[in-house]
């Protein structure tokens, strides 16, 4: 088994601002996907909790999408 580690940095060997740049574009829908799956895994632990475990959260069942996207609760 081999492994890989690499990271992107952008701009690192042409400071042209002006056209696309790869590297910049990967790094931003990686951290994207990222969150995306920060929010997903905030859904599910909340929609598994019973309401009174909502409640001592200050939350309703109805505010669990809310409180996963924005990761606060009241």
């Amino acid at each position: 088994m081999t492994m890989t580690a690499f990271s992107l940095t952008a701009g690192t060997t042409r400071r042209d601002r002006s056209g696309f740049v790869a590297t910049t574009f990967l790094a931003e829908f990686l951290a994207g996907a990222r969150e995306g799956l920060e929010i997903e895994t905030r859904y599910h632990a909340l929609s598994r909790k019973s309401k009174p475990e909502l409640a001592k959260l200050g939350l309703e069942r109805g505010d669990v999408g809310q409180a996963a996207l924005h990761g606060k609760v009241r």
